[in-house]
């Protein structure tokens, strides 16, 4: 399958807000409160829907393993899973998918020992607004304890920006990805799109000229009403 054209126009998530926390939570780790502050100067325009109180936000961080696969957002393995350093968000906040690949730096208030940078690849059933369910190896980065109930705070970051020896996990000006389920043909067919600086709001697919919206799939794929993409090249739109 090919691709023709591929736009991405912004970032608009439509997220239910969460407990807000504080900037000063993170004054205590060399050049974290500058990072915060340089990339959140656009706020309200790249996360215009998104998390609408924030963009900072205080819970609990727990753990819940170190799995290299699977998540509800179905992120492929070897994009996803390199550096382990993930995170599954509380279930308001995740808001069927729309919180798949967002980026956070994050720090303990009720252990401090370093701030840490996490992408969300899955969700948390039972964890309450604001709160996150760490892998074992990221919350071992934060708190240099095992796997407890502690308290964080959390800022939202575009997915580009390097965080102490966390290096960006999109690269700057790197294109948009897309994947086709398994067993996708011209005749049905689902699409995920990934490697995006803020989570993916809508996806459209140009079809005789005009633009037509995508579904969500539950599982973080993007489809038609009805059929498939035909046989490509295709033209899809990202928001």
């Amino acid at each position: 399958m090919n691709f023709k054209n591929l736009f991405l126009i912004s970032s608009l998530v439509t997220i239910a807000s969460a407990a807000t926390g504080s900037i000063n939570d993170f004054s205590k780790y060399p050049g974290i409160v500058d990072l915060i502050q340089a990339n959140t100067k656009n706020y309200k325009s790249n996360f215009k829907y998104t998390f609408t109180d924030g963009p900072i936000y205080s819970g609990d961080g727990t753990a819940y393993g170190d799995a290299t696969s699977g998540g509800n957002c179905l992120f492929p393995k070897k994009e996803y899973y390199n550096d382990m350093m993930y995170a599954a968000l509380n279930n308001k906040q995740y808001n069927l998918d729309m919180g798949c690949g967002l980026c956070a730096v994050v720090v303990s208030t009720s252990n401090p020992y370093k701030a840490i940078r996490v992408r969300i690849i899955d969700q948390c059933p039972e964890c309450e607004h604001g709160s996150l369910d760490f892998s074992d190896k990221a919350f071992k980065a934060l708190s240099n304890m095992d796997p407890a109930r502690i308290k964080i705070t959390w800022a939202l970051i575009p997915c580009d920006v390097d965080v102490n020896e966390y290096p960006a996990l999109v690269k700057s000006n790197s294109p948009i990805k897309f994947q086709f389920k398994s067993g996708s043909t011209q005749f049905w067919g689902e699409v995920e799109v990934f490697n995006t600086r803020y989570p993916v709001a809508k996806v459209e697919f140009l079809s005789n000229g005009k633009y037509e919206s995508l579904y969500r799939r539950a599982y973080n794929y993007w489809a038609l009403n009805s059929g498939g993409f035909g046989a490509g090249p295709y033209t899809f739109r990202v928001t």
